[in-house]
């Protein structure tokens, strides 16, 4: 499939965002996971470009850069919550989207959940690595190092990042380049600082579209509990966990995950297991086994379970091995993650 065009739109306040459009069918808008986009870049990283040509087979495939990145206007560097907005706003105008499904990963996410809360035109959400509040995921305020200090360290940071992001050494090394040529190191910094101030808690009940959260079992950057939680608060949300521990969708084993989004956005017409309805898998589960799943997806310890249902501890423990047999799991997380997406709670 050979690269997409690059177009531009102009936001309210005068930013210049490029975009690139690829395939046909429903409208797919990703949202960049800031600072890291260059969507010509990205043409030349196998693992980003085969994500993006395998779902662009079903579905319209919308990718664009944010400001201060890639081949946007570099010189705007305000990366709030509302600038990033304006940026998505500028494409869906551009492109006159009446409607259309949204992507947000990593960063993105809050952005995304605040649009989708604010324009009925998003039908379906789908966070990966998401988070709705920065201080969960950036613990310690940024510093304001110099110019220089932030040049200095920008390879050391890129190579740490893209070690975190991926799968494989080989796939780290191409990813760090890619890093280093999507943003200026000081924009950078101010990308971060502001997503640490990011904070759409209050938003999450206002999200009506169907919300897909895509979590990897084993990537050690993401945290269970957020995903957990955005899946918990947002109405119409599902949580799917997929194996792996590279943090990023692009990397690693794509085919589960892009599988599962297709999936959910209706381009596929098989039903994945992990998103059957319940009663296609837990026929086999015993009324009291449904009774711990349900306290266990709402985050009891078993001493709790054992007080709420008047068991002993033992028994508990005893319940938790049969049912996690019975639906196919091996740890506490994967049940927790089993049950929410059932809609156990």
């Amino acid at each position: 499939m050979p690269s997409p065009a690059i177009r531009y739109a102009t936001t309210s306040d005068g930013v210049s965002i490029a975009l690139a459009v690829r395939g046909e069918g429903p409208p797919v808008v990703c949202m960049p996971p800031l600072p890291f986009s260059h969507i010509e870049a990205a043409e030349r990283e196998p693992g980003q470009r085969r994500w993006a040509e395998r779902l662009a087979q079903r579905a319209q495939v919308i990718q664009y850069d944010s400001r201060g990145t890639g081949l946007s206007d570099r010189a705007a560097t305000e990366f709030s919550l509302d600038a990033m907005q304006r940026d998505l706003d500028a494409v869906v105008r551009r492109l006159d989207l009446r409607s259309f499904s949204l992507c947000g990963f990593f960063n993105a996410a809050p952005a995304a959940i605040a649009y989708a809360a604010a324009h009925a035109s998003v039908e379906r959400l789908v966070l990966w690595g998401g988070f709705a509040r920065g201080t969960d995921v950036y613990l310690l305020p940024f510093a304001a190092p110099s110019a220089a200090t932030v040049a200095a360290l920008w390879d050391q940071l890129t190579d740490t990042a893209a070690r975190t992001w991926t799968a494989s050494g080989a796939e780290a090394r191409a990813m760090a380049e890619f890093f280093r040529a999507c943003v200026a190191p000081e924009a950078a910094l101010r990308a971060f600082s502001a997503a640490r101030e990011y904070d759409v808690t209050a938003l999450l009940t206002e999200v009506h579209a169907r919300t897909l959260v895509l979590h990897r079992r084993d990537a050690p950057s993401q945290r269970f509990e957020l995903a957990r939680d955005l899946a918990a608060r947002i109405p119409e949300a599902t949580l799917v966990v997929v194996p792996g521990e590279a943090a990023s969708p692009f990397s690693g084993d794509i085919e589960e995950p892009i599988a599962a989004i297709e999936r959910f956005l209706g381009l596929r017409s098989d039903v994945a297991e992990h998103l059957e309805p319940a009663a296609a898998r837990v026929e086999a589960l015993t009324p009291r086994e449904v009774e711990i799943l349900a306290l266990l997806a709402g985050g009891s310890a078993n001493k709790e379970i054992a007080a709420r249902l008047g068991l002993s501890v033992h028994t508990v423990e005893r319940h938790l091995t049969n049912l996690y047999g019975k639906i196919g799991v091996r740890s506490r997380s994967e049940a927790t993650a089993y049950a929410l997406t059932h809609d156990y709670r």
